[in-house]
This record gives structure tokens, C-alpha cells and sequence, in this order.
């Protein structure tokens, strides 16, 4: 990922594990003191942190803080939100775990996670899995196709799945 080791973030940042909060160690620049908090919330909400000049994601700062390595492939945030990096939330995981642990999209017209409305008015519930979309069958109503679609994400992604 980068030129920085652990070795030089351990010199300039802190990393509380229990809160997911960097602080400087020293300064860079007149204006980041040191004990003063590091790093900045995007508009996505991942909070992204500079050291050396160069803008990194926290929460892969925060991995190779603690395990001394860069993170290989995606980390997930296990309870979703984005600005929460504390050790304990973030884990390793494929691009379509990631997804599965999404929440709801604000552009989501049912309510429901998986189900959507067919031209004909029934629902359909529908996932994706390693890229391929999979039907799961036409239902009554918006509640049916999203409890197949909660069972299908549960048997695909495990602790993964998330339902809303």
C-alpha cells in the first residue's frame, strides 16, 4: 500500500484500540500539535488520517498499527458505521462480505433489504454473491421476499449477513 512501516506510524501517531482514535506523537506541521487529534471525517464518513504528506484511510492505519502489517484486500467495519475504528470492529473480508454487511440504500423504495417490486406488483427477492445476482423467487409481499432474502444472506455470509 505504501512506503509507511509501523515502525515510523508508532513514531508519529497513538492509536487507542478501544476507541479507534489516532493522536499525534509529534509534529509534522505548525499546525498539528502533538496530543491533538488526527485525521478528518469524509463525506462517506470514513475518517482518513495524513502522515508524511501522504492521506491514508484510519482504519488501515489502525490495522497495521496493531498488527504491525498492511491489510490484505478489504477490511470491513463489523457494525457498519464507517468513522468506527476500534480494533475489535474491523476484519478482513471479501468484496461481496463487505456488501452483504451494507446497510439499507437510501434509493431503496420497499423498506426491505433484497426486495424489490415486479412490474406485475409482486415482489421479487433477489441477492449477490461473488458478483452474480441470484433470483430467490416472487412473493405476496415486501415482508416474504425480504425474510427470503435474510435467510439467503445468512446462509451465504454468515456473520456477514445483515438483514436491514
Amino acid at each position: 500500500m505504501s512506503d509507511l512501516t509501523a515502525a515510523r506510524l508508532r513514531a508519529v501517531l497513538s492509536y487507542d484500540p478501544a476507541t479507534g482514535i489516532f493522536t499525534r506523537r509529534q509534529t509534522t506541521c505548525p499546525r498539528l500539535k502533538p496530543g491533538c487529534a488526527a485525521g478528518t471525517t469524509t463525506v462517506y464518513g470514513y475518517v482518513r488520517v495524513q502522515v508524511d504528506g501522504h492521506i491514508y484511510p484510519a482504519h488501515h492505519l489502525a490495522w497495521l498499527h496493531v498488527h504491525g502489517e498492511w491489510p490484505v484486500g478489504i477490511l470491513d467495519h463489523a457494525n457498519g458505521e464507517r468513522s468506527d475504528n476500534r480494533i475489535a470492529n474491523l476484519r478482513p473480508a471479501t468484496i461481496s462480505q463487505n456488501k452483504a454487511n451494507s446497510k439499507l440504500r437510501q434509493d431503496n423504495q420497499s423498506g426491505f433489504k433484497g426486495a424489490y417490486l415486479a412490474p406485475n406488483g409482486r415482489w421479487r427477492a433477489q441477492i449477490r454473491c461473488n458478483g452474480k445476482l441470484r433470483s430467490l423467487g416472487r412473493f405476496p409481499t415486501a415482508e416474504q421476499a425480504h425474510a427470503a432474502y435474510a435467510k439467503a444472506a445468512a446462509d451465504l455470509f454468515g456473520e456477514f449477513a445483515r438483514a436491514a
